[in-house]
């Protein structure tokens, strides 16, 4: 995960400054684990959804990567008990060439961080069980953007995170 993550920083360094809209709230990686257990458990239908405020409207919206395809599912609820409803079945394509299916291996937010202005990248990689309080908390890993790029930018690296990942996956 480490280097996954230092692979995304890369990454984030040679991409330009696309970022027109500014997020409304700024959210901390607590405040994200928070968050998850009611979004990932609001039965969306399936796994590993990408989180971001695609409507600007303060509460985070479902994208759906499957195929070449993005579904994007609106929040009709709040930040806190979301709900979704499938806005558009063909919000956004991406070429799908390789043999497998290619997947976003955790869920994953972008909210801003650190009140600059920019989206930043959670990642949901740890669920654990709270026996005193009968639940499951959420935890999250923060990576920066540092070059305030757009969510459009953002999704594309994560697409081409995921295939070099699932590239490595192949040659081991």
């Amino acid at each position: 995960m480490v280097k996954t993550l230092s692979f995304l920083s890369f990454i984030f360094l040679l991409n330009v400054n696309l970022m027109a809209d500014i997020p409304q709230k700024t959210f901390s990686k607590e405040e994200i684990g928070k968050l998850s257990g009611s979004y990932l458990n609001c039965k969306l239908g399936f796994e590993n959804p990408v989180l971001v405020d695609v409507d600007k409207d303060g509460d985070f919206d479902a994208l759906k990567f499957e195929d070449g395809n993005v579904e994007y599912y609106k929040n009709t609820g709040t930040l806190e008990a979301p709900s979704f409803v499938l806005e558009n079945r063909n919000y956004e394509s991406y070429d799908h060439t390789l043999l497998v299916d290619v997947t976003i291996p955790y869920p994953i937010f972008f909210a801003d961080n650190d009140s600059d202005g920019d989206l930043d990248m959670f990642v949901i990689k740890e669920k654990v069980f709270n026996k005193y309080q009968n639940r499951y908390e959420y935890k999250a890993a923060v990576a920066e953007n540092a070059l305030s790029l757009d969510t459009g930018t953002l999704i594309t690296i994560i697409l081409v995170l995921v295939i070099v990942i699932l590239v490595l996956a192949i040659l081991r």
